[in-house]
């Protein structure tokens, strides 16, 4: 019986102890962590959002140069078929290379397969066929060329060339090529795609 107090003083530190445990350091231990947490959150959506400032710093520094490039970029490939500019800008090219355009056929544009997204809903990359006749001596109809190549506005790209006597007899040539010019279009929406819903039991057949 004379131990009956040290027992007694142990038991109740034990449970002293499991109640501190219990009761104090672990509901603040678990809320100290989730502190924690929502510090680290905080912390990294506070540099996101230094990084979109900084990005958006950079673009109100640069906006004359990037209205420029936009503007460059619809000149060179731009929203719409504009074929009648595409015809102008053939005919200045031609005038100043002392050729003459006797004939131009645009065909049905096609979409670009696998091309980058255009940014725009609904609206696709497509290429454009051309055929063009020129006439005019070998060295102009180079000029013409060079001029498409370095002076047009205009996407261009010339897949074959084929040169002949002119009506006009030689030097005159006529030069035939075949290219494609590039445009953004919009394009229809692809339907939704509805499953049909399966045959019930007293539908389907024996």
């Amino acid at each position: 019986m004379r131990y009956r107090g040290p027992l007694v003083g142990v038991l109740v530190g034990v449970l002293l102890t499991a109640a501190y445990w219990f009761l104090l350091y672990q509901p603040r231990a678990d809320e100290q962590a989730a502190l924690q947490s929502e510090t680290a959150e905080l912390s990294a959506q506070q540099q996101q959002l230094r990084n979109d400032i900084t990005a958006l710093e950079e673009v109100q520094a640069n906006e004359v140069e990037i209205r420029q490039a936009l503007a460059r970029l619809e000149a060179y490939i731009p929203s719409g078929l504009a074929q009648p500019s595409a015809i102008r800008e053939f005919q200045q090219s031609a005038d100043a290379a002392g050729v003459e355009i006797t004939s131009v056929t645009f065909t049905e544009p096609e979409v670009v397969e696998e091309a980058p997204e255009t940014g725009e809903e609904n609206t696709a990359l497509v290429a454009i066929p051309v055929t063009m006749v020129v006439e005019g001596g070998y060295f102009q109809a180079v000029d013409f060329f060079r001029r498409l190549e370095v002076q047009g506005l205009r996407a261009v790209l010339v897949d074959s060339v084929a040169i002949a006597e002119g009506e006009d007899e030689f030097p005159s040539l006529a030069t035939t090529w075949s290219g494609q010019l590039f445009a953004v279009v919009a394009v229809p929406p692809e339907p939704a795609v509805t499953a049909s819903p399966a045959p019930s039991p007293a539908q389907a057949g024996p």
